[in-house]
């Protein structure tokens, strides 16, 4: 009798809960934290190998491409506040981000603590990149190209 109630346990467990095998992910349903670049950058073992979404200022150049926390770090080249950002320029197309390659932007990526991008200048990097969106629509009274 024990054994048949156990096994309705378990059924019952399963059609409530659902299977799924132990360290598995179901990437369609990746959840990302939305944090302060200062945050990741003061605190990387808390954030290492974490799926994140950053705000900041995104730059992609011939030497290297980052998320800075402000323009101006991008301008006086404060490296140690920006996140190297591993992503292609074929990649970037597909994301629909149209040029210049700058601006204030959100990007979705899991962030890795021990990349620092281009000769170890930056305080970590970004890694499976699967989005980078505008913060401001190109052209608009907010867009920061239109500040200069």
């Amino acid at each position: 009798m024990k054994k048949v109630g156990l096994i309705i346990l378990l059924v019952f467990s399963y059609l409530q809960y659902g299977c799924k095998p132990l360290g598995t992910e179901d990437l369609a349903n990746k959840k990302y934290e939305d944090v302060s670049l200062v945050s990741v950058i003061a605190y990387p073992d808390r954030y290492h190998k974490k799926n994140i979404t950053l705000k900041g200022y995104f730059t992609m150049e011939t030497e290297g491409q980052a998320i800075f926390i402000s323009k101006n770090d991008y301008q006086t080249m404060i490296f140690k506040n920006a996140i190297y950002l591993y992503v292609d320029y074929k990649s970037i197309s597909k994301m629909n981000i149209e040029e210049p390659y700058k601006g204030y932007v959100q990007i979705e990526g899991t962030f890795n603590k021990n990349l620092k991008g281009s000769y170890g200048f930056y305080s970590g990097g970004i890694e499976n990149i699967t989005k980078i969106s505008r913060l401001y629509k190109k052209g608009s009274l907010n867009d920061e190209l239109n500040m200069e």
